[in-house]
C-alpha cells in the first residue's frame, strides 16, 4: 500500500512537472510572439524610394502595422532615374515612373512588379493668380468647382514670357514681375520634373508621346528653358511645396506638384493655404508608384502594400489614390480639398529610352550654362519629415 502511495506521489509530481514545463513552453512561445509582432524579430526588409514616399514609409502607423504583420520596413531616398544602378542590397524598389520601373525590371531580370498607388500631377496655385489665368482664359472652373489649366495656353503664355502684371484684371499685383512660370523640381533628379517634361514634350511634339530616336533640338531647348528660367531648383519635391504653402504668391505663385502633396496637407496638416486652388493640367499625367521586388521579403512589401486594407487607408491618408476608391472618397468629403475623384486628359509616358534621352538632353543645357549640378540624392536624409513629397 505504500509503494502504491509513492507511486502515486511520484505519477502527481511529474504531472506537475510536466504541466510546468508545458506553460514554460506556452508563455515562451508566446512571448516569442509577442517579440516577433512588435519589434523585437521581424523580418528586416530594406527599400529604396522616391523621396517623395518617405513620410508614408515612416508614418509610426504604417511602421507598427508592417511590425504586426512580422517585418521592420526601411527604406532610404534615391531619385527615381538613378534608382535601378543603386539599388544594391535592397529587397525592393519602389520609383515613381511606370518608365523608370520598366527600366529597372529590365536591367535585374525581373518580372513581378506591384502597382499598390499612383496620384496625378497638378498645377497647385494661389487664388489671386487663378484667377487672373481663367481671365485670360487659360484656366477654368468645372461644373463640380474644380479646376482645369490648359496646358497649350500655358505653353504659349511661356512663349511670350507674359509677366504675372500683364494680366487681365487685377487679381494679380501690378508689381509682380516675374514671368508666368510654374516652379518645378530638379529634371536631373527628381521624378515630378520628369512627369513635367513628359506632358510638355506631348505637346511641344503635336500631340504625339515622343518615341525612340534623334532628339528634337528646338523641342529640348524650349523645355531647358522652361527649367532653367526658374533659376537654382530645389533638391526635392518636398521643398517648393513648403514654400508655396508658408510663402505666398509673391514666392511661389504656381507650383507643378503631386495632387498627393496637397491631400497629404489637408488631411494630416500642415493645410495649405486657403486661398490655394488645384488645377488639373489638361492633359495631365499619372505618377504609378510601384514596387519592384528582388526578394521574397520585398514580394510581401508589395503584396501587403496592394492587399492589407488597413495599409490602404494609410496610404490614402497621405494623398494617394489606390485600387480602394471609397476611401479616397471619404477622405476628400472629409476634409474638404477640392480634388477631382475621377480624371479623363491623361497622357502616357514615353518609353524609358525616350524619356531619358530628352532628360540627358536638359541636363546638358544646364552644363553648357554652367549652373550648379544638382543636390546629392541624400541631401535631405535626416531632416525633418525626411523626403516627405
Amino acid at each position: 500500500m505504500r509503494a502504491q502511495d509513492q507511486r502515486s506521489d511520484r505519477y502527481r509530481r511529474w504531472i506537475v512537472l510536466s504541466g510546468g514545463a508545458v506553460v514554460a513552453v506556452l508563455v515562451l512561445a508566446l512571448g516569442l510572439v509577442v517579440i516577433d509582432r512588435f519589434g523585437g524579430s521581424s523580418v528586416v526588409v530594406e527599400g529604396v524610394v522616391g523621396s517623395e514616399k518617405v513620410a508614408l514609409f515612416e508614418d509610426e502607423r504604417v511602421r507598427e502595422r508592417f511590425a504586426e504583420l512580422g517585418y521592420d520596413v526601411r527604406v532610404r531616398p534615391q531619385g527615381s532615374r538613378s534608382m535601378a544602378e543603386r539599388a544594391d542590397e535592397s529587397d525592393f524598389v519602389s520609383p515613381g515612373s511606370a518608365a523608370a520601373s520598366e527600366h529597372i525590371r529590365g536591367l535585374h531580370g525581373v518580372e513581378d512588379e506591384y502597382d499598390p498607388f499612383s496620384t496625378p500631377m497638378v498645377m497647385l496655385a494661389h487664388g489671386p493668380m487663378a484667377e487672373a489665368l481663367r481671365e485670360k482664359g487659360v484656366a477654368r472652373v468645372a461644373e463640380d468647382g474644380t479646376w482645369s489649366l490648359d496646358l497649350a495656353a500655358y505653353l504659349e503664355l511661356t512663349e511670350d514670357r507674359v509677366r504675372w502684371r500683364d494680366l487681365p484684371g487685377d487679381a494679380v499685383s501690378s508689381s509682380n514681375r516675374n514671368e508666368v512660370l510654374a516652379r518645378t523640381t530638379d529634371p536631373r533628379t527628381s521624378n515630378s520634373a520628369a512627369m513635367y517634361v513628359v506632358v510638355l514634350s506631348y505637346l511641344l511634339n503635336d500631340e504625339e508621346v515622343v518615341t525612340p530616336g534623334s532628339v528634337d533640338e528646338e523641342l529640348t531647348s524650349t523645355l531647358a528653358r522652361l527649367f532653367l528660367a526658374q533659376g537654382q531648383p530645389p533638391e526635392s519635391s518636398r521643398q517648393p511645396f513648403e514654400q508655396f504653402r508658408d510663402l505666398g504668391p509673391g514666392h511661389t505663385p504656381l507650383l507643378w506638384a503631386y495632387e498627393s502633396q496637397y491631400v497629404h496637407a489637408a488631411v494630416l496638416g500642415p493645410p495649405p493655404p486657403e486661398d490655394s486652388v488645384v488645377m488639373y493640367p489638361e492633359p495631365t499625367v499619372f505618377s504609378t508608384h510601384t514596387i519592384v521586388p528582388f526578394t521574397e521579403a520585398g514580394d510581401e512589401v508589395g503584396r501587403l502594400l496592394t492587399e492589407d486594407p488597413e495599409l490602404r487607408g494609410l496610404i490614402s491618408e497621405h494623398g494617394y489614390r489606390t485600387e480602394d476608391t471609397g476611401r479616397f472618397r471619404e477622405l476628400v468629403e472629409e476634409y474638404g480639398p477640392a480634388v477631382r475623384t475621377g480624371i479623363g486628359d491623361v497622357v502616357h509616358s514615353p518609353a524609358y529610352e525616350a524619356l531619358e534621352a530628352l532628360l540627358n538632353a536638359i541636363e546638358q543645357e544646364y552644363e553648357d550654362t554652367g549652373t550648379a549640378p544638382a543636390a546629392p540624392e541624400d541631401a535631405f536624409v535626416g531632416r525633418s519629415g525626411g523626403g516627405r513629397t
